[in-house]
């Protein structure tokens, strides 16, 4: 996610679910540098949940290329949601929620997407089909 994209929506779910306890954000990249550092800033916060918003594909490759050195019980790619929850990013209207169409409405409004739309389901069937993550 964006700079302040993170923390503005780690608010937003503490509105929706006071009782949620936020261990902390990080806006960064997913630079192969950095990783000791994130993955210190995890392990100081005591995180049971792990949300990593880098965009497919480089988010799963992330969570899988440190998952063994991460002290959490889930961790998950979140894509563009936190634009969503920030509200730097407008929904679909609502007939295509429901339909399940949201990222076809993502999509016409940010059309330069449409090779990153298609990589995740190439990696998902790479995944399926090899039983690992490519390198």
């Amino acid at each position: 996610a964006a700079p302040g994209v993170a923390e503005i929506a780690a608010e937003r779910l503490q509105q929706l679910n006071p009782s949620l306890h936020i261990a902390g954000t990080y806006a960064g990249t997913p630079s192969v540098d950095e990783e000791d550092a994130i993955i210190e800033r995890v392990r100081t916060a005591h995180a049971d949940v792990l949300c990593v918003a880098y965009g497919a594909p480089a988010q799963e490759l992330w969570i899988h290329r440190n998952l063994s050195r991460l002290p959490v019980a889930v961790a998950m790619g979140v894509g563009g949601a936190y634009d969503f929850l920030s509200g730097r990013q407008k929904r679909a209207p609502l007939l295509m929620q429901r339909l399940s169409l949201e990222w076809l409405y993502r999509l016409y409004r940010e059309p330069w997407r449409w090779r990153r739309m298609l990589a995740l389901p190439r990696f998902v069937l790479t995944m399926l089909v090899k039983g690992r993550v490519p390198q």
